[in-house]
Parts: structure tokens; sequence; C-alpha cells
């Protein structure tokens, strides 16, 4: 199962961010507290932490212990009420994982981290679509991609607006405490 934790003091905006989260990719949240994080990554060799900028949830950070690997996404989020008006739960726990247009080069960095947890089904009804940023020319640009839920053909939020990605390969860096 898929753990998904925050930073300290998570404001409701990020805490609801993460409970969407959690129910579309069939994860479970981690009230972390006090907790260290290298304590946290001991028990589970693979996270999602939650970061947050001025309230809002900002950075998404994969950590994967086993590989040393550490995927950073600087991000925007709408949540899933502000996408579709309901919270809708992924009760089948598997996902399909799309990848379109120029974000078809980070395929393999979610499928790394993702395909451990045997979540991934290619006949899933609910999908994680990787989305290029169609603005890339206008005043968006800032934008790198999109990460969509949906269930069947419907959005479903929640919608992460991924601006920018980062990857360290070192060991060293996955056990500072964050």
């Amino acid at each position: 199962m898929i753990v998904i934790t925050t930073s300290r003091k998570p404001s409701q905006r990020t805490r609801s961010f993460v409970n969407d989260l959690a129910r579309v990719i069939s994860g479970r949240v981690l009230t972390r507290g006090k907790t260290p994080l290298r304590e946290i990554l001991n028990d589970y060799p693979k996270i999602i932490l939650v970061e947050e900028y001025k309230g809002n949830p900002g950075k998404i950070k994969f950590y994967d212990n086993i590989k040393g690997k550490l995927l950073i996404l600087s991000v925007s989020v709408k949540l899933q009420r502000e996408v579709c008006n309901k919270e809708i739960e992924n009760i089948g726990c598997k996902i399909n994982m799309e990848f379109f247009g120029e974000t078809i080069k980070y395929k393999s960095l979610f499928y790394d981290f993702f395909e451990d947890f045997g979540i991934l089904d290619r006949n899933s009804s609910f999908r994680m679509s990787f989305e290029g940023n169609p603005l890339k020319n206008d005043n968006k640009r800032d934008i790198l991609f999109y990460i969509q839920f949906y269930k069947d053909n419907e959005k479903v939020g929640p919608l992460i607006i991924v601006k920018s990605l980062k990857i360290l390969n070192t060991n060293e860096n996955i056990n500072k405490d964050g």
C-alpha cells in the first residue's frame, strides 16, 4: 500500500489534498505528528510526502529508499471538490497510468515508483493521466505538465499542476529529515 504523509502541522487544504490523492491511488494517509522522516522511511521504504508553500501543497516528494531515489515535484493543485464537486474513491485499488505528448519521457520514473505497490492495471476504470502543457507558448509556460485523474472519461481530481521536477540519486539526501 502506498503511504502518503505531510510535512509537520499541515494546513486544512494540504490535508484535503492528501486525502483526495489517497482516495484515487488507494493510498494510506499517515499522520506524521512529530515523527522524524527517517523513522517513517525505516518502516516504509517508499512514501509520498506533501510539503506546503504558503498554506497550500507546494511540493510532492516521492521517496524510494530501496533504489536511493528522490523525485521532487514543485506543484499547484486543485482538490477533488474543485474539479468534480464530489469525493470519488478508487474501490478497486487499481489505476492505469497514461502518458501523452512530452510527458512520455517521465514514464519510467513514475512506473519505477508505483510498480512495487501492485496497483497498476491497464484495464482499470481509474486513470492517472500525465498530460503535456498545451499552453506552453502562452502565458502558462512555467507549467511542465499536468497529472489529472479520471474515472472512465470523467475528471475526478485532484489535478496536479507540475511546475518543475528534480531527481536526486543519493541516499544522503533521502535520509535527511524533511
